[in-house]
């Protein structure tokens, strides 16, 4: 599911899908912080985590499919995801980017891979 995708236009299957991932994510990480805090106070509270599947993860694998995660920016905030696995291959739109790059913006990974072998070539 795409980590845009409005809320109020999403299916009741959709919504139910979205409610148990959210809860099943929230209950997983509860585990795993219980377990490595122990009974301590966690000393080292970070919104970044290399076991994060994407976010801040720009560029590396995603662990589902092993594409690369893609980034979207906006302002002072960045948004990382999957273009495969919640976006059914479709690269977002960088406001920025897009609109500087107007038609040349990919929009798929195939053609953001051929764009960056077309540069490497020439």
């Amino acid at each position: 599911m795409s980590p845009f995708a409005l809320t109020r236009k999403l299916g009741d299957d959709d919504v139910s899908r979205l409610f148990a991932a959210t809860r099943a994510t929230l209950n997983s990480w509860l585990d795993r912080l219980r377990v490595e805090a122990g009974d301590r106070f966690p000393e080292k509270v970070t919104a970044f985590r290399a076991d994060f599947a994407v976010h801040g993860r720009y560029g590396k694998p995603c662990p589902a499919c092993g594409d690369p995660v893609q980034r979207l920016v906006y302002a002072a905030n960045e948004a990382n995801y999957c273009a495969t696995c919640q976006t059914g291959g479709r690269l977002l739109a960088d406001r920025a980017l897009s609109r500087l790059l107007r038609d040349d913006w990919p929009d798929t990974l195939e053609e953001l891979e051929e764009a960056k072998a077309s540069r490497r070539e020439g």
